[in-house]
This record gives structure tokens, C-alpha cells and sequence, in this order.
């Protein structure tokens, strides 16, 4: 009998978060006949398969088929239709099983010494890569699960469609695949921001992903996936230069996803970082050069540790607890917190993913259940006083609040295929409150990830599609004025849905914008004039 399956998270969020819903496997495995694994047999000679280990569970994986593009649910095939389609680059697409919908990558390469493609779904590599005029198909074969993909027709929206299978030794899960190939855009690589500088650390930082980067006093601390804090001089962009490093405290699998920086008393400096595993850690980094650990908080007994990300108000910390919800804590002393309230969304749905604070307002992206407005005027009873929802396929990601016209605006970004920037009157007593005054988005194959605002612009990290820059001087026409293209091509990394821009930090004084990019590291990017 088959059981739930859940799929592989899909994005940075969801590899690290157990809260994110699975997807469930409720087809049942096709049969094969006897006939064509016959003739599959000529077809897959000498290719690389799951059984090779000769373990009972990769025999039972392999077994399970899924050998070719004749394998694969072929309701929505077009014969001929991808006779022009190059088969090598990068391709972002999202799949619908058993009601269910996930994001999925795969890349196909250009032939190896065999004279054969090579590939990979999901950062799994692929041991067979098949391009005819009907199909594209994609297989990858692991210890302990298989997954395939075929391509095999156009819509009218010119994206590729098929099927996606992954299969485990408790059952596989059947999808249709909708995508498209990802490449630079055909546009100059800069327009209005140039860059500066950029570090990498030469080659000397741990493996591991930069995903968030706040600036303070020429100071760019760095939150890093695996690899911890990096604090880095930024006084001169040309010469950018490590001050100091502190590793996450588990190897087992902690990262830190955020990071916010707060002054305490007796002159000391400090930066909160989220952790999947230790909630708040806080760090005393008075001195950059040797920062240390000075104290935790948000993690209870019986509740989740996975804190997401944070926001920092005044002397209070916010926290998105991935499962339980908000956390309100009073940091006067950061390193002696209180806490002072919780809120979780009367929907009963989603997680909390990321928030902005300002004041008596909270605004919360809360998955699924939207983007929630609340008042933390009393923080032991906050009250939902509004919500943005119900507008289609929500991932409520990631929000920015400002001002503009007389107006308080939101920036609001969801984080998939087909995401997009909505803005959002947040005027409390309009009549447009908690509505979108307008879109806007490069291509639905790239994901917005981070926003941020500096004034009447928007700025935001923007993955494959680098750094955008939207005038927002009227809130109902978005007009692009700015953009960096950070991303190199599908031959440099390529290898997730969520890859490339995905955090930044503004010094409007200054018309400076930091990246944290996940394949180059820390950007240093200078904003023009007049705009």
C-alpha cells in the first residue's frame, strides 16, 4: 500500500523548515508491460540505474520504472512541438500533484566526453538525459529515491508542459510540470547601478550560502547558510575586507537565515541571527574582529526553535517562529530578553515566514493564509486587523512598508513560479486598505525573493534576475528604473528555483545597495542620481 511521500522542500525556507506542508503521493504506481521494458532495454543499454548498489531498496526503486519519456503520463504531449527547443540551460517550472504545488529546477548540460547530456533535477544529478522532438527527459537516480521529468509540449503561454515523478520505497507521487528555460534576459546588464565591489571571501569562507546582509557604521554582516556570521569592511567597496567569522554553533544542519543588529547598554553592539536550530542566537560583536556568543532566546520547551527571520523595533524583537508563529520579546538588554506576547493567525494555516515592523504595526507573511496587518500596540493581546488574500496563488514571502504620496504602502513579493511585487495600500481607513493598487514582475519563471524601499523606490532582490529597482512615485503604475544582473548564466550555479539575489540592504544616504547573493557572496552596488 502506498503512504504519504513528501516531496523535497523547495525553497531555502522549506529545506530547513518541517512546518511546510508535504506533498502527498496518492497515485498509484503505473504498471509497465512486459513489452516495453523489452524494448527500453535497448533503448537505456549502459545507462547508470538505481539498482546499481544492489541494495533491496534501490532494487525496489528501480523496479519501479519510469526508464523513458514512455513511462510518463503523456495526456498533455504534442507530438513535434519541441523539435526547436535547445535541450541545454537551466529550467524553473512548478509541479501540481494530489492538489498539491512545489517549485522544481533542473538543469541539462551540454555533452560529456561520452557524447551524452548530463544534468540534474533539483541539485540531484541526473545519470540520463534524453532530447528528441517529442520529448525532454530527465532521470536521476538516487540510494533511496528516483526522479524523472519529461517535457513533451507547449502551451499557449509559450511554457514547456509534462510530468514530474519522484518515487521513494513507501510509494511515488505523480505531477504535471509547467516551466520554462531560464536565461539572462536580453537587456544590458546594468542600467543605473554600477557595481562597486564584491567579495567572496578569496576562496577562505566555508562552503555554505549567502542569504541576508545588514550594514551599520561600514559593517556588512553577513548571514550564511552552514557557514555562520561573516563581518566584513566595507568603508571601501574596491577593497572589501573580512573583519571576522563566527561559525554556526550545530553540525547538524543549523543555518543562519537572518541577521539584525541592535546597540545594548554599555556601548555594546550586538547581532541577532536566526536559527533553524537555536532560535535567536545573539552575538556580541562590540568587537568585529572576535565576535561571541552572549546568549539564545525563542526557543521554549515543546515549541519549534526554526526562527526564520526577525525584525527589530525600538527595544523590541519580532520573531517569525516558522510553527509556532510571532514572538514578541522586550530586548532592553539583549542579552537578558523578555518576552512579552504571541500571535498566531486565526486561519489556522501557512507559517510565518517574514515581517516588517514599524511602530503599533506588524505586517506578516504568513504562506498561505496571506499577508496579515496587526496591532502589537499591546503585545501580550495583538489583534489581526486586516489581511491580503484570496488574489491567486499565495506564498506570501517577504513585505517592506513605506511612504509615498500621502499613502503607506506595502511591498508585498511571493515566492514561487509566477511570483510577483504587489503593492498594497496599508492606509488604514481607505477604502483600499489591504488591497493591491498594482503588479509587477520581470517573468514568471524567476522569483522576486527579498524587498526593501528607500523612499519612493523599491528595491528588490529579485534571485536569477539580480537586483531591481521599481519607482514607485505612483503606486499604481510600478515603473522599473534601475537593475543589476547578478547572475551569470545557467553555467554558474543553476542548480536551484532559488538561486542568485536573494538579500539586500540599502544606505539611501549614501544611494548605496548591498547584495547578499548565493553564488558571488556580498555585492557593493552604487545607485545613479535622479532617479
Amino acid at each position: 500500500m502506498l503512504t504519504q511521500l513528501a516531496a523535497r522542500p523547495s525553497s531555502p525556507a522549506a529545506r530547513q523548515n518541517p512546518a511546510v506542508p508535504a506533498v502527498l503521493a496518492a497515485p498509484a504506481v503505473p504498471a509497465i508491460a512486459g513489452l516495453r521494458l523489452a524494448l527500453l532495454a535497448v533503448a537505456l543499454a549502459g545507462a547508470v540505474g538505481c539498482g546499481d548498489d544492489d541494495s533491496a531498496e534501490s532494487e525496489l526503486l528501480d523496479n519501479m520504472g519510469y526508464r523513458s519519456p514512455l513511462d510518463m503520463p503523456r495526456g498533455r504531449c504534442v507530438p513535434g512541438s519541441l523539435a526547436g527547443v535547445a535541450p541545454v540551460g537551466l529550467y524553473h517550472g512548478y509541479a501540481v500533484g494530489d492538489g498539491t504545488r512545489f517549485d522544481l529546477t533542473a538543469r541539462v548540460a551540454a555533452s560529456d566526453r561520452r557524447g551524452e547530456l548530463t544534468g540534474a533535477i533539483g541539485g540531484f544529478e541526473a545519470q540520463l538525459v534524453r532530447k528528441t522532438n517529442d520529448d525532454l527527459f530527465v532521470r536521476s537516480a538516487q540510494k533511496d529515491s528516483l526522479r524523472a521529468l519529461n517535457w513533451c509540449g507547449v502551451n499557449a503561454a509559450g511554457e514547456l508542459v509534462g510530468s514530474y515523478v519522484r518515487c521513494t520505497d513507501r510509494g511515488c507521487l505523480l505531477a504535471e510540470l509547467t516551466g520554462k528555460s531560464v536565461v539572462p534576459l536580453a537587456e544590458a546588464s546594468a542600467h543605473n547601478l554600477t557595481l562597486l565591489g564584491e567579495t567572496s571571501g578569496d576562496g577562505r569562507w566555508s562552503p555554505g550560502i549567502t542569504v541576508n546582509v545588514r550594514v551599520k557604521d561600514g559593517l556588512a554582516y553577513l548571514a550564511r547558510y552552514g557557514d555562520g556570521l561573516r563581518i566584513v569592511d566595507v568603508r571601501n567597496p574596491a577593497n572589501l575586507v573580512q573583519v571576522g567569522h563566527l561559525p554556526v554553533e550545530s553540525t547538524s544542519g543549523e543555518i543562519y537565515n537572518d541577521v539584525k543588529l541592535v546597540d545594548g547598554p554599555l556601548g555594546k553592539r550586538y547581532a541577532l541571527m536566526a536559527s533553524n536550530l537555536k532560535a535567536v542566537v545573539v552575538v556580541d560583536v562590540t568587537n568585529p574582529a572576535a565576535p561571541t556568543i552572549a546568549g539564545h532566546f525563542g526557543s521554549e520547551p515543546e515549541r519549534s526553535s526554526n526562527v526564520h527571520t526577525l525584525a527589530v523595533d525600538g527595544t523590541r524583537a519580532y520573531l517569525a517562529n516558522t510553527s509556532a508563529g510571532l514572538d514578541i520579546y522586550d530586548i532592553t538588554v539583549p542579552t537578558a530578553p523578555v518576552k512579552l506576547g504571541t500571535f498566531s493567525h486565526p486561519a489556522g494555516r501557512g507559517y510565518l515566514h517574514d515581517l516588517y515592523v514599524s511602530g503599533a504595526r506588524a505586517y506578516l507573511n504568513w504562506w498561505t493564509a496571506g499577508f496579515a496587518i496587526v496591532d502589537v500596540s499591546a503585545p501580550a493581546a495583538p489583534a489581526l486587523l486586516g489581511s491580503f488574500s484570496g488574489y491567486g496563488e499565495v506564498t506570501s514571502h517577504s513585505s517592506w512598508v513605506t511612504q509615498v504620496g500621502g499613502r503607506t504602502i506595502a511591498l508585498h513579493g511571493d515566492e514561487q513560479y509566477g511570483a510577483r511585487l504587489h503593492v498594497v495600500d496599508v492606509t488604514e481607513g481607505s477604502q483600499s486598505f489591504a488591497r493591491s493598487l498594482a503588479t509587477w514582475m520581470t517573468r514568471p519563471e524567476v522569483s522576486i525573493h527579498n524587498v526593501m524601499a528607500m523612499g519612493h523606490l523599491a528595491i528588490l532582490a529579485y534571485y536569477h534576475d539580480g537586483v531591481r529597482v521599481v519607482d514607485l512615485s505612483d503606486p499604481t503604475k510600478p515603473k522599473q528604473v534601475a537593475w543589476f544582473n547578478t547572475w551569470r548564466g545557467p553555467q554558474v550555479g543553476g542548480e536551484s528555483f532559488f538561486e542568485a539575489a536573494v538579500g539586500v540592504d540599502v544606505d539611501p544616504a549614501a544611494r548605496i545597495v548591498y547584495v547578499a547573493d548565493s553564488v558571488r557572496g556580498l555585492l557593493v552596488l552604487g545607485l545613479a542620481s535622479g532617479i
